[in-house]
């Protein structure tokens, strides 16, 4: 990655936190809010593939949000990594798991590192969603020794790493996001997976054709509306467990309501006051 687009949007801290959902419901990106301790004035990141693409989001705003300043501009590659090096530090996970930025050492190898350079891609372990999938993960391993896994909406890579790393043999794992999956292929070889290990590639979860196989366990790190959507389709992806997140405390009846209804039986579901995460299994016949 040279260089990418970035949207820098300055507005009352109040509203920040409804902004970044209405971006990820229409836009589908995750954006990056700053907030100032004691401030009044959140500063939010959205990034694109390119700057043409950040001055169309721009055009686009609407007009329901008070914004103090707006500003596309090109972010650099060195920018990005800057950004990073001051967000994502080393961080234990679960009883096993640990992630570790490419630019940090690994304390030691008591724990399963999983190394990853993030590039314009999510999926560090920082956020809660990717967190409770990684545990869960980690316990669905210990539990059920899946031998196939289907990671939708991969991002990083970070959750097909772990798995192979905890020993699951089949993996397949995809990406709306074209530039995703190839920081994806990058971040494996990071671990020393080699080319084919795990299977990554683009599609898009709400049209036909993303479903190579069925998978023991299958996670979607998704947002809410895109769950729902394709809830029947996800479940008949599902032979044992489904790990679902991406979805707001509010919603989490919604998503499982509409899991359940395919035949989905809830066993957990934990949250952190904002955003919850739901483990579905596939009852015993």
């Amino acid at each position: 990655m040279k260089s990418c687009g970035q949207l820098e949007l300055v507005m009352a801290i109040e509203d920040a936190d409804i902004f970044c959902d209405w971006v990820r419901e229409h836009w589908a990106v995750e954006p990056v809010c700053l907030e100032q301790p004691r401030g009044d004035r959140a500063v939010v990141d959205i990034y694109f593939d390119t700057l043409a693409e950040a001055e169309a989001r721009r055009r686009k705003l609407p007009a329901k949000f008070a914004f103090s300043s707006v500003q596309a501009m090109i972010c650099r590659e060195e920018q990005w990594t800057t950004f990073w090096r001051h967000h994502f530090h080393v961080q234990d996970i679960g009883r096993r798991l640990r992630t570790v930025p490419v630019w940090e050492t690994p304390p030691d190898r008591k724990r399963i590192n999983l190394r990853i350079d993030p590039g314009l891609s999510f999926g560090t372990g920082g956020h809660f969603t990717t967190r409770f999938c990684l545990e869960e993960l980690e316990k669905a391993c210990g539990k059920l020794k899946p031998r196939s896994m289907l990671d939708a909406g991969t991002g990083s890579g970070i959750l097909a790493i772990a798995a192979a790393k905890l020993g699951v043999k089949t993996i397949d794992a995809f990406d709306y996001d074209p530039v995703c999956v190839e920081k994806c292929a990058e971040n494996a070889a990071l671990n020393h997976l080699g080319k084919g290990r795990i299977r990554f590639y683009q599609a898009d979860i709400l049209r036909d054709g993303w479903m190579k196989r069925p998978a023991d366990v299958v996670c979607a790190n998704i947002l809410t509306h895109v769950l729902i959507e394709a809830a029947p389709a996800l479940w008949r992806a599902t032979k044992r467990r489904l790990l679902l997140t991406g979805i707001r405390e509010f919603e989490g009846d919604s998503v499982a309501d509409a899991f359940v209804a395919g035949g989905a039986r809830e066993v957990l579901r934990d949250g952190d006051g904002e955003w919850c995460g739901i483990v579905l299994d596939r009852p015993k016949t």
